[in-house]
């Protein structure tokens, strides 16, 4: 673009930046307003007080039994969508698109509903942890946390069979894939073995991915900061945010300067 294009883009762009600039600092003064009267009232330090013992109480009686409801249900979903793509698979020609192309949506679904549920686990099992040392004062309550690391475990290894199912029938259909799910390297692996169009497709989704997770770690790191303000959460929480965004956005700068330089082969 030459340089009176430029001018007359961010001309043509600063109005919409600058009312969302406006309209966020409003809402930041109305929270921080109203923030502030419920701290000099009391209200704020009386629902801080609340929100402890629900999260104590969530973690020491709800969270362990969550993950056993994991347990069973991460395989009821699961085993059924994957044994409706094989059979997909089983009556496959090799040559209709349409086929292959409902196997991967319902391998696609699976695997989604697999790291969602791998995901949360991680978030119960820190809540379960969330009661301290204090939690082996009671046996019941220590029962119940060791009842949540079983199935916390039981969660892991349903997610790793789970996930080892849905890439074999994925290289039933793509022969070219010969990566194996327990082998150390396999993400590099299974790149290699993809053609172009599914490394533009694998581009454009981490894009995506990207973005959108900066935008999250924007939103929770002011979020976080408030809440350090007005409800004494520490700084942990804001560390850990801007430690995801910070990784996040130096991985991308990285590969970005390391694919850019001429003659580098993307893969």
């Amino acid at each position: 673009m030459k340089n009176d294009e430029i001018k007359r883009a961010n001309r043509k762009a600063l109005p919409k930046f600058l009312l969302f600039s406006v309209a966020c600092m409003t809402v930041g003064g109305v929270i921080g307003y109203f923030s502030g009267y419920g701290a000099a009232t009391g209200g704020l330090y009386s629902f801080v007080g609340m929100m402890k013992e629900a999260g104590a109480f969530f973690g020491t009686h709800v969270a362990p039994w969550l993950l056993v409801a994991l347990a069973v249900i991460l395989p009821a979903v699961c085993i059924p969508i994957c044994r409706r793509a094989k059979k997909l698979v089983a009556a496959w020609d090799g040559e209709e698109e349409s086929t292959s192309d409902a196997v991967d949506r319902k391998l696609s679904v699976a695997m989604w509903i697999i790291s969602a549920v791998f995901i949360i686990s991680y978030f119960l099992i820190a809540a379960s942890y969330s009661g301290g040392l204090a939690i082996f004062d009671d046996t019941e309550r220590t029962v119940v946390f060791f009842v949540g690391i079983v199935a916390f475990l039981v969660v892991l290894i349903e997610a790793i069979v789970l996930q080892q199912k849905c890439v074999d029938t994925v290289k039933q259909i793509n022969p070219e894939k010969k990566a194996s799910v327990y082998d150390m390297r396999f993400q590099k692996k299974w790149m290699d073995d993809c053609d172009e169009a599914e490394k533009m497709m694998i581009g454009k989704c981490a894009f995506k991915a990207y973005a959108v997770t900066n935008k999250v770690c924007a939103v929770l790191s002011i979020v976080l900061a408030v809440c350090a303000l007005m409800c004494d959460i520490g700084f942990l929480p804001s560390l850990t945010v801007c430690l995801v965004w910070i990784v996040n956005t130096s991985v991308y700068c990285k590969q970005a300067m390391r694919y850019s330089k001429a003659g580098n082969k993307i893969s």
